[in-house]
């Protein structure tokens, strides 16, 4: 009599390429924040990676004459100089010797997320046909749902340039705040919360240009609140979605001033904007324990994940599971940063806040 063997034939390293995949493709504010990750990493929960804070651009000097080229005839402007009667240089012309200084920051591996889930030989045998979108697409929206609310969380108690010295704020701008009346459903009520909510915008826009942040991947994340403002807004064109199939691309209801809108429910009324570059994901797996059946350490587009497989005795069920060590931090400056001859040093302006604060009908300014 043959063996019962099992309908599905897993290979750990694959299975978890497809886990990964699939959570890259699920994550919407999650997806966010630039992404850092170590497979071969050594350590444990609470050790802290370096990463490198990218280089700005090395300076150019240029070089001109030293002294006025003379023409054999004086004053004829349309004869060149001869070669013979061209100054020699005195000025050095060496290109300045530049320096790639890509600085480290500590990024501390602070949670360790996980979650598996439990086959019964039962459901192996009798109920799992489709082991993708029943089991492993669960695990994955399980994290995709986990990271984008503690990415929201991140967002609320960190993008702020409330921190910054009063000098620094001088050169580069603070967070900005802005009152707005209560809504009463007239058109004039709307105009005005919108000219309210767009002009701190404009504010923002300037903040951020005036601090060197690049212009691409910029994006203000606020609540529902905030977006029925926005909508509301003859001004406000909505992007249009055909054909786009990311899923961040999704959760973007428009593009205004140069940032893509996110909405999240996790927020109020409130906004932030920031770029790409203002938060990190450094990521770690753990290593393959002896004990386990089997398992996987994949890396997809930053992230790091293990997969392990494993087999309960006492339940005579397979487990499957998920897991990571991550931290978020948020990308400051070099020490020596400046703006404007402003020294603002190792100090966080990528990215900032609005506050908002709806005034009641009938008070005054």
């Amino acid at each position: 009599m043959a063996l019962t063997t099992h309908h599905f034939n897993l290979d750990p390293a694959q299975t978890t390429i497809a886990a990964l995949g699939l959570l890259d493709r699920q994550l919407t504010l999650g997806g966010i924040p630039a992404r850092y990750s170590e497979l071969n990493f050594t350590g444990g929960l609470g050790d802290v990676i370096n990463v490198n804070r990218e280089s700005r651009g090395i300076p150019v000097t240029a070089a001109g004459i030293t002294a006025p080229i003379q023409n054999p005839i004086k004053g004829d402007k349309d004869r060149l100089a001869a070669s013979s009667d061209r100054p020699l240089p005195s000025d050095p012309r060496l290109a300045p010797q530049g320096f790639i200084r890509e600085s480290r920051f500590p990024v501390q591996l602070s949670t360790l997320a996980q979650n598996a889930t439990t086959l019964s030989m039962e459901q192996v045998a009798f109920d799992l046909r489709q082991f993708g979108s029943q089991v492993l697409s669960k695990l994955t929206r399980g994290f995709a749902e986990y990271f984008d609310d503690t990415t929201a969380d991140f967002i609320k108690n960190n993008i702020t340039r409330a921190g910054l010295s009063a000098a620094a704020k001088k050169a580069v701008g603070g967070d900005v705040a802005v009152t707005i009346p209560a809504a009463d459903g007239t058109a004039e009520n709307m105009k005005t919360r919108a000219l309210g909510l767009r002009t701190a915008l404009v504010d923002a826009r300037m903040a951020m240009n005036l601090a060197n942040v690049p212009v691409s991947e910029r994006y203000l994340i606020a609540g529902p609140e905030v977006e029925a403002i926005l909508l509301k807004d003859p001004e406000f064109v909505a992007v249009d979605y055909s054909g786009d199939t990311n899923a961040l691309r999704r959760a973007i209801v428009g593009r205004i001033y140069g940032f893509d809108i996110v909405i999240h429910n996790s927020f109020g009324l409130e906004a932030y904007l920031f770029h790409k570059s203002a938060m990190i994901l450094v990521s770690a797996c753990p290593a393959i324990p002896m004990g386990a059946v089997n398992g996987s350490i994949q890396n997809i587009n930053g992230i790091a994940t293990r997969m392990l497989v494993d087999y309960d005795y006492a339940k005579k069920a397979d487990t499957i599971g998920l897991d990571t060590m991550y931290g978020l931090s948020t990308v400051k400056e070099d020490p020596d940063y400046s703006v404007r001859g402003v020294g603002i040093g190792e100090s966080f302006v990528r990215g900032l806040k609005i506050a908002i604060t709806e005034k009641p009908a009938g008070a005054g300014s």
